[in-house]
């Protein structure tokens, strides 16, 4: 994603470079050498400043932190307590403790009412991230520099209280724009069951995916226009199939596209083979989103 997001910031630059290097030989012609030798010089310091700016960019996008090296008593605990990791390869293993080690180097993990969080808890919030990306070219996660979790579930306006119902949330602009929330014992419940189609942590980070184009409407960036289009159709025949409660989908996947996308998301990573069955136009468009890359496996 990020080398998409760099070659797509160059792309005016590039087309201004070939405008006027393509300029200078036509203006010789007719004779304008005076102007051919001011565009000449215009181009070496358009070429000099966008190098510049590349190479610095390249190095804000290459200065990760070390990532954490995870243990073998740690690999053990991923083995016993992540039903999509211990699926995996060997091979596809790696990968996962690879991206688990660069999320908890580069994301803040904070445990509320606890000095320092809980090993496990960090496992648990990694985990929910890299399951959520599996599949994709990239697993940086926009923005997001901080997860917070809350010791249960809390209220629409982050407050801890009994009548809490919020499991977890992204925030979207404000001053918690770089935040997610997540409470810790549906943290845990989504890992408990594997087929039970909910996974709260998946669940938020898919809006976290879904917010990678500035906007979180279950339309994420890089999803073809065709396949937009067939998502758009799937979403409203789904809704309506709910009405009648008729639908695989829980009830609160129609509140909004970005409901059902995030929704949609938990019930591929989690149960991909009853999704297929029951809905197999819409597993295409997930499959084809997560696996076009083809670098890691998707655990049946």
């Amino acid at each position: 994603m990020l080398r998409r997001i760099v070659s797509r910031k160059f792309l005016p630059w590039i087309v201004i470079f070939f405008i006027l290097l393509g300029s200078i030989p036509v203006l010789i012609i007719f004779s304008f050498i005076t102007l051919a030798k001011v565009i000449g010089v215009a181009t070496v310091l358009i070429t000099v400043i966008a190098l510049r700016v590349w190479l610095q960019r390249s190095r804000e996008i290459n200065e990760r932190q070390e990532r954490i090296k995870l243990t073998t008593n740690d690999l053990f605990w991923l083995n016993k307590h992540i039903p999509f990791y211990s699926k995996l390869s060997k091979k596809d293993k790696r990968i996962f403790e690879d991206r688990i080690g660069i999320f908890l180097a580069e994301i803040t993990i904070t445990e509320i009412n606890k000095d320092t969080p809980d090993k496990e808890t960090c496992f648990y919030v990694a985990s929910s991230a890299v399951i959520a990306y599996w599949g994709l070219p990239f697993w940086n996660y926009g923005s997001l520099s901080e997860v917070l979790v809350y010791p249960t579930n809390f209220d629409l306006d982050n407050r801890l209280n009994k009548l809490g119902v919020v499991q977890g949330k992204v925030h979207h602009g404000g001053l918690m724009n770089n935040t997610m929330i997540l409470s810790l014992p549906a943290l845990i419940a989504g890992f408990q069951i594997s087929n039970d189609k909910k996974n709260v942590g998946v669940h938020e980070f898919s809006h976290l995916l879904d917010k990678s184009d500035g906007e979180i409407d279950g339309l994420p960036e890089f999803l073809g226009e065709e396949d937009r289009k067939i998502w758009i159709g799937i979403f409203e025949s789904e809704i309506k199939k709910m009405s009648f409660e008729k639908s695989s989908f829980p009830l609160n996947a129609s509140r909004s596209n970005a409901e059902f996308f995030a929704s949609a998301v938990e019930y591929f990573k989690e149960c991909p083979n009853l999704l297929k069955r029951k809905h197999p136009e819409l597993y295409n468009v997930l499959n084809s989103y997560f696996n076009s890359v083809g670098d890691v496996d998707h655990p049946q």
